[in-house]
């Protein structure tokens, strides 16, 4: 009897553990979308990614008048080393899909900037984006990326700021999201746990 009350105790924890994981999820997927209500801004920054729909939301804000410039982040381009430049294959940098994606919505050349060098990772985003921004007297900047990154995101780029200038979160409206439902979803269960993933690294090694 002793034996079949603990299976039955077992039993009865694994279930209540199940449920209360599930009845968890959706929060899990909530907690990582960050997305401020929109003010105009000096510049808006776009994270850096393969993802183009960031660069897309970058473009609606600058037509909407959100803000006259852009600042593209400067990705590592995969796209330009090893068996490409070996078969001598010549493809579009990422830096210039995504400037002629916004010349197509009639940003202008003028208003996007670039840095020279390779932000390797969203730190590295967010210490240049400050130096930037203190340089140039900005007070207020819009950070546009993918919705399940904006929380993650916010963090290193608030903390660089300081008092600095403000941080404006935007999640792009552009990737498809199902926050309640996130593991049904291949894209959605891919970043979701991407996120965890380096937010628990980032809090272990101090890298993202």
């Amino acid at each position: 009897m002793r034996i079949l009350r603990r299976a039955a105790t077992l039993v009865l924890f694994l279930v209540v553990m199940a449920i209360a994981v599930r009845l968890a999820m959706p929060y899990m997927g909530r907690r990582l979308i960050q997305s401020d209500p929109l003010v105009p801004a000096d510049a808006i920054v776009v994270l850096g990614s393969y993802r183009l729909e960031r660069t897309l939301e970058a473009g609606t804000l600058f037509r909407q008048g959100w803000s006259r410039r852009i600042i593209l982040m400067n990705s590592p381009n995969l796209g330009s080393r090893g068996v490409l430049r070996a078969l001598n294959v010549h493809v579009p940098l990422w830096l210039d899909i995504q400037k002629s994606a916004l010349l197509q919505m009639s940003v202008p050349a003028g208003a996007v900037a670039t840095p020279r060098e390779t932000q390797e990772n969203t730190r590295a985003e967010a210490e240049y984006t400050a130096e930037f921004a203190r340089r140039s007297g900005f007070k207020r900047v819009i950070v546009v990326t993918s919705p399940y990154h904006t929380g993650r995101a916010g963090r290193f780029f608030r903390k660089a700021a300081g008092n600095a200038f403000t941080v404006i979160m935007r999640a792009d409206r552009y990737e498809p999201n199902d926050p309640e439902h996130w593991w049904r979803h291949p894209t959605d269960r891919a970043d979701v746990v991407f996120e965890y993933l380096k937010s628990a690294h980032a809090l272990t090694f101090r890298d993202d």
